[in-house]
């Protein structure tokens, strides 16, 4: 299914003619410059962004080269350019690219956004064909102090951006474009660009291998079981979660996590989803899968310190209101169960009735088969 998919696009790309020139800009002028230096990538996987930081040198997302030695590399005018992957044992989700003779303006990166910061994602736009600047948005939670922790945002970002750049209205890169959905977006903190450099050398080609052969295994096996009903079987589950946490990529280690949940493994599921909230503790997308599969899992009162890290950075989100009330009422937390109803009453009148029902004549809780 994923070759079908990567061919569907490039099909695309080529009847579009493959431009990558950036669209009109409505955005402020630093931040519609500073799309001269985004430019479309291809490589391991067939659609992507990546950022100049120098002359001849891009960044991208390690996602979308996995352990290809090569990237293509579209520039504004539709030239097409071979890239090097540089080798690196960076365990986070970036990567350098050598392209010489490709140059651009080199964004300035020397600011850290707070929760006032007003952001905006500059990718590559798959359905225009073209670079283009999204709709800004702000931080949804500050940046947790772990190693490969990401800045969370709900900036406008769709398919094609990954490996973009997040800027703020004054044109400053402040991180490289991971992943998302649902209006919770993910960006690699530039700050991160120092360690990726201090990490890169030719004597790191075995490393970056075996990273690289990681991602693929991890991406490869969670889509050929998609499709798939019923137990997974144990090698492919072994494998999944062995290639996945090797990644060290978080969205990956969620896709994983929320693989086994839906299959009932629910100890896998809970390994990897630990894992990725050790990782980045504010990740909102992490702390809703971690807080589900605890809920499905019945342990609640494992779940109740995660629903109430999750209500700093969600006080509105149904469905964090809807698990704090029941968990908090299973798990003998009356005080998270008191908050839930009454944020849901304040903020959620549509969901109120029956949550007051169940607050008010709770069943027992459910019991695992």
């Amino acid at each position: 299914m994923r070759h079908l998919f990567i061919a569907g696009l490039v099909l695309i790309a080529t009847a579009l003619g493959g431009s990558a020139a950036a669209q009109s800009c409505r955005a402020p002028v630093p931040v519609c410059k500073a799309a001269e230096s985004v430019v479309m990538i291809s490589s391991f996987e067939p659609i992507g962004s990546a950022v100049v930081i120098g002359d001849g040198l891009l960044v991208t997302n390690r996602h979308m080269v996995a352990d290809n030695p090569a990237a293509k590399v579209t520039l504004a005018d539709g030239t097409e350019v071979e890239a090097r992957v540089a080798p690196t044992s960076y365990p986070g989700d970036l990567v350098g690219l050598v392209a010489p003779g490709v140059t651009a303006p080199v964004l300035a990166h020397n600011v850290t956004p707070t929760m006032e910061t007003d952001l905006f994602v500059i990718g590559f736009d798959v359905g225009r064909q073209a670079v283009r600047v999204y709709a800004p948005g702000r931080l949804i939670a500050p940046r947790a102090d772990t190693a490969l922790a990401r800045l969370h945002h709900n900036a406008r970002s769709l398919p094609g951006n990954s490996g973009g750049a997040l800027v703020d209205a004054n044109g400053n890169l402040v991180g490289i474009v991971a992943s998302g959905g649902e209006g919770r977006n993910e960006a690699i903190a530039v700050s991160e660009l120092a360690r990726l450099q201090a990490q890169t050398a030719p004597d790191k080609v075995d490393a970056s291998q075996l990273i690289g052969r990681a991602y693929v295994r991890c991406v490869e096996r969670l889509d050929s079981v998609r499709a798939q009903r019923g137990p997974l079987p144990e090698g492919d589950a072994i494998e999944i979660e062995n290639a996945c946490l090797a990644t060290s990529n978080r969205q990956l280690m969620d896709e994983a996590g929320k693989t086994f949940g839906t299959r009932r493994e629910l100890d896998r599921a809970l390994r990897m989803l630990e894992a990725s909230y050790r990782m980045d503790p504010n990740a909102p997308n992490a702390l809703i899968s971690l807080a589900v599969t605890y809920h499905i899992a019945g342990r609640f009162t494992d779940e109740i310190p995660i629903l109430y890290r999750a209500l700093e950075f969600m006080p509105d989100e149904p469905q964090i209101l809807r698990l704090a009330l029941q968990a908090g009422i299973w798990g003998g937390d009356q005080a998270l169960a008191d908050r839930a109803m009454q944020q849901i009453e304040s903020v959620l009148p549509q969901m109120a009735p029956p949550a007051r029902r169940f607050y008010d004549d709770p069943p027992p809780a459910p019991k695992l088969n």
